[in-house]
């Protein structure tokens, strides 16, 4: 079996380079070898032990921020091995090695919104994180190719999530396939830190750098 890729997605300036790098420092610590690291980006910064993919050399210019998240269902710069995606904004504090144990052709989490109580939000999906099987679910970025300007212009407000819930809308959630307990919301966190949460999940204007919990911080680096 392929080794998985761990991938992110930097395009723009939202996310200054710490955050790769600091993705980068937690995969090493919480996911077993072998893998590989790539992050599609259309910026010029580079650190070592990342290989970087220049989303302009694959028909991505126009597709910034999340809609370059899209480009992982293309099977033609993966081929047959499994997609394991986190966002920049992810912190890990445990083992991800479950991640690469889900089996199937797609997963993706459950709306962190919803899980809170919003069960009236319009999206179900939430791609912070995601798993792709290998070689499989290129559909997905075939249909969005083929009608790329109309599913952006539709899906405006919600993003790649609900465009992705619109393609492959049965998609199973990360959260029935893993540890209970594996994933934590921003909106859960605590000055005690969890002791069975391995992925943390920020989103909005909450980021790991404006976190002022102190087992955080010490655990984004």
């Amino acid at each position: 079996m392929a080794d998985p890729i761990l991938a992110c997605v930097r395009t723009g300036t939202v996310y200054p380079m710490k955050y790769v790098i600091n993705l980068r420092n937690a995969i090493y610590r919480y996911m077993p070898k072998p893998y590989s690291i790539i992050c599609f980006t259309d910026q010029q910064d580079r650190c070592e032990g990342v290989e970087f993919i220049d989303i302009g050399g694959l028909g991505l210019l126009g597709l910034g921020g999340w809609w370059a998240k899209m480009i992982l269902f293309s099977t033609e710069w993966r081929g047959q091995r499994k997609v394991i995606y986190l966002d920049l904004d992810t912190v890990l504090v445990n083992d991800i090695a479950p991640l690469a144990a889900v089996p199937g052709e797609f997963a993706i989490c459950e709306s962190f919104t919803r899980l809170a109580g919003n069960r009236a939000y319009p999206c179900k999906y939430n791609s912070s994180v995601m798993v792709i099987g290998g070689g499989m679910a290129g559909f997905v970025w075939s249909r969005f190719e083929a009608q790329r300007e109309a599913l952006l212009k539709k899906h405006e407000r919600y993003g790649d999530q609900a465009c992705i819930e619109e393609l492959y809308g049965d998609a199973p959630f990360l959260q029935s396939l893993v540890p209970v307990g594996f994933f934590l919301n921003y909106r859960h966190l605590t000055m005690i830190p969890p002791k069975v949460a391995s992925v943390i999940n920020f989103g909005g204007a909450n980021k790991p750098a404006n976190c002022t919990i102190p087992w955080v911080q010490a655990a984004w680096k």
